[in-house]
């Protein structure tokens, strides 16, 4: 059902983590004591099986561009990720070795290589 769906893409977030995590906060910082979570949140990390975004031009369809699967990583290398996708779309030299991202690794036999753990 449509509800379910819904749970699965936006689940609650877990209360003992939400205590655990203000355990600690309070632990590193004791002069927030006091302090307490306002708000949690629970969600879904898109990540690509392999756990290494796909950063590619999609062969079968012309002018199709995909950067996918940075999970929070985005955040953090968005603005260079930006350059190198704004190079590839272009047709400029992006001065990385793309080859870790193809999309074309899911479904051409190559073996998986998992990325690094989240």
């Amino acid at each position: 059902s449509p509800f379910e769906r819904m749970r699965v893409l936006n689940p609650a977030p877990e209360p003992a983590r939400l205590r655990a995590i203000e355990r600690n906060f309070k632990q590193l910082f004791p002069r927030f004591e006091k302090a307490r979570l306002k708000v949690g949140w629970g969600g879904m990390i898109d990540a690509m099986p392999d756990v290494v975004p796909v950063v590619d031009r999609v062969q079968a369809t012309g002018g199709l561009f995909v950067a996918t699967g940075m999970s929070g990583h985005g955040f953090g290398i968005g603005p260079g990720m930006g350059r190198v996708v704004s190079d590839m779309i272009q047709g400029n030299d992006t001065g990385h070795d793309l080859s870790r991202f193809r999309l074309p690794r899911f479904y051409d036999g190559s073996p998986v290589r998992l990325g690094p753990a989240l």
